[in-house]
């Protein structure tokens, strides 16, 4: 109606003017034009209005209100301009003033270890070992015979500032395995019947950068296993059934979604990836899935090249694409150059300052990534490499200098919580992202990060500030489960860089971002370095309608507060995915 009124006033006001031969033809025209005009304007399936909607897209970042036709977005701007594409079945949300975002996309999660979290033992940001024992117990009991115990999340640096040892889980569960991650996910902790079981001993021979940690009267095995030790005891793991994995899988879907994700860069092992394409197929895939496959070698590249021709061709068959968009696809490489600054494990390029003389070791030569850097572009994967130590981010960057093929998706470094400023320049010319975990700062804060490296290279660990003002492409992630899978969370630690204990901070805040660029960090980057960013990320017309609903609106300038907003809905593709229905 609103069409047809101005051109019933164009006629009205402007036709007085036209000579009068030419007026009946001028208005047949107009009037066949604003009538079409009428007859072609959508209606929307879906209109949330009354919104306080941060877009991530920046040629119009807030808007009040957004349509949503056939999965995508069809319009966004004010409440009227919206409100003209309701129609008679248009679903209609009153957002009352909260803020709306769109999904969020995690750069940089493991969800296969995140279900052991789930329906396991979660020990993250306890601070005290008897209760970490206590929850131990009660998993332990409700667990049919023969069970292991899985889980983690422990914090040795939270309860006694030392490892825990077999001993202590002996006292609660001696029946049967108990193996729990540490919130790095580089070390286990294990009971004495899981070291049986693998046939652990101090003189068992492991893979080169893990260690069996040994008790230095004794000489025998703690119950502590780095690294590539802990291999040794989860290559035994009792086989899942396959409906097994899927209802665990998507136990964490839910939980991903209950926080607004929409979208993962997940990495995992060969093979998994075909477990997100088989949950799409059922119709139970309520997460777009940019896969990551650990490899070390060509012949693992090799199948993942295998796995992403399968990828495409049953996720053609489903048809999802045409509805839903993107879900699933063989995206990238994972490997590994060091590892923590907590166990001593990530490579510095000078001493530890509480381990003198020890920098840490690469855990495989320079030459034997730039290989697999070289392979895995040329079959068209980017390649991503945790280095967390300024050594380990030189070296990486170095290969990709060396090896680096020329690639439509860009290579990355994941954590680089050491960086040198050189290194940062020539991350920009090298075109190389910065994937990074805003918690891993604030875990640090007042625990062990100024031991480890000292007060002078603080000033070079998480550096979000450093990169952003470099312009180099900056995204953010939980790496849960190492931290929780909580964007709102991990976007107030960039903001503040403060312990979530209470331990100290706010931490050389010089190297803080704001709301804006962390929100972009977890929205559209991550979105960018994937195939995908012109289809997810922002709340844009013609893009996959990916957004979340909060509870109230975001307190502007953005405080503390805000990791404390609840998701109250989650849709993907206009589709909503969380509350589940």
């Amino acid at each position: 109606m609103k069409s047809f009124r101005r051109g019933r006033r164009f006629i009205k006001e402007c036709l007085p003017q036209v000579p009068r031969r030419f007026k009946h033809s001028i208005a047949i025209c107009f009037g066949a034009l604003f009538a079409h005009s009428v007859l072609a304007q959508p209606t929307a399936d879906l209109v949330v209005k009354n919104a306080d909607v941060y877009t991530s897209d920046p040629n119009q970042p807030r808007v009040q209100a957004f349509a949503v036709k056939a999965g995508r977005f069809l319009s966004l701007g004010t409440n009227a301009l919206v409100e003209s594409y309701v129609g008679e079945n248009t679903e209609v949300i009153d957002a009352k003033g909260a803020s709306v975002t769109a999904g969020f996309v995690d750069s940089h999660s493991h969800l296969e270890m995140g279900t052991t979290r789930v329906v396991g033992v979660d020990l993250y940001g306890v601070a005290s070992k008897q209760e970490w024992l206590e929850r131990v117990a009660a998993v332990a009991a409700r667990l049919d015979d023969g069970e292991w115990v899985v889980g983690g999340g422990w914090d040795y640096t939270l309860a006694e500032g030392k490892y825990p040892s077999k001993e202590d889980l002996d006292a609660v569960v001696n029946d049967r395995v108990v193996v729990l991650q540490d919130k790095d996910l580089h070390s286990v902790w294990v009971n004495s019947y899981a070291l049986k079981l693998a046939g652990i001993t101090a003189d068992t021979k492991v893979p080169q950068g893990g260690e069996i940690v040994l008790d230095d009267k004794t000489g025998e095995p703690t119950g502590i296993l780095k690294e590539g030790a802990s291999h040794l005891l989860t290559a035994l793991a009792p086989h899942k059934s396959k409906a097994e994995k899927l209802a665990d899988l998507k136990a964490v879907f839910t939980h991903a979604n209950s926080r607004g994700i929409t979208t993962v860069h997940n990495m995992g092992g060969p093979g998994q990836a075909l477990d997100y394409v088989e949950l799409a197929e059922q119709d139970e895939l309520t997460m777009r899935v940019w896969y990551g496959q650990f490899s070390g070698s060509n012949y693992e590249v090799d199948r993942a090249a295998k796995s992403r021709q399968e990828i495409h061709r049953r996720m053609a068959a489903t048809g999802l694409e045409f509805t839903r968009g993107p879900l699933v696809e063989m995206g990238f490489i994972k490997t590994i150059i060091d590892g923590v600054l907590s166990t001593h494990t990530a490579y510095l390029m000078e001493p530890y300052s509480d381990k003198p003389g020890w920098r840490g070791k690469p855990f495989r030569p320079q030459e034997s990534l730039e290989k697999l850097i070289s392979y895995s572009n040329a079959n068209g994967f980017p390649v991503a490499v945790h280095a967390i130590g300024d050594a380990g981010v030189d070296t990486v960057v170095s290969a990709f200098e060396n090896a680096a093929l020329p690639i439509t998706v860009p290579n990355r470094i994941e954590h680089l919580e050491i960086v040198k400023p050189d290194a940062i320049l020539r991350m920009k010319q090298a075109g190389i992202v910065a994937s990074m975990q805003p918690d891993h700062a604030a875990g640090v804060v007042g625990k062990y990060i100024r031991p480890r490296v000292g007060e002078e290279r603080e000033k070079f660990a998480y550096a979000w500030r450093q990169f952003l003002d470099a312009d180099v492409k900056l995204v953010f992630s939980a790496d849960y489960p190492t931290t929780p899978l909580n964007p709102l969370m991990q976007i107030k630690d960039a903001l503040y860089r403060e312990s979530p204990w209470g331990l100290g901070g706010p931490w050389h805040t010089e190297n803080a971002v704001t709301f804006g660029e962390a929100l972009q960090a977890y929205t559209q980057s991550g979105a960018d370095i994937t195939r995908w960013g012109n289809q997810i990320g922002s709340i844009t017309p013609g893009k996959w309608a990916d957004f979340v609903i909060f509870n109230d609106a975001f307190p502007n300038p953005a405080d503390r507060s805000i990791e404390h907003q609840k998701v109250v809905a989650t849709y993907l593709a206009g589709k909503k995915i969380y509350p589940v229905e």
